[in-house]
């Protein structure tokens, strides 16, 4: 089996090292000599798939930490009475 296929299947959350791998893997799929070529483009678009998803994952999350902490913040007007509470609001929503 090719290192680059191997490279690919488990280091598939390298979301540059996958992308410029995938083409690779598409263009010049006849470099792999154990597997058919059908089940080569299988894995390889499986584990693009993968990726893709983990990422936009990553990504919603990041953005709701942002929206929380933000209103947290417009709205810290209301504990600045109790500061020790708003900064314990602040630690949760990171």
């Amino acid at each position: 089996m090719n290192i680059n296929l191997i490279k690919v299947i488990n280091n598939y959350k390298n979301y540059n090292y996958l992308y410029k791998n995938l083409k690779e893997l598409v263009l010049y799929k006849s470099n792999f000599t154990i597997l058919s070529s059908l089940l080569k483009i299988i894995i390889t678009i499986f584990n693009f798939n993968i990726s893709l998803e983990d990422k936009a994952i990553s990504r919603t999350k990041n953005n709701k930490i942002k929206i929380i902490k933000k209103n947290l913040i417009l709205k810290s007007r209301i504990f600045k009475d109790n500061s020790k509470y708003f900064k314990y609001i602040l630690e949760v929503a990171y």
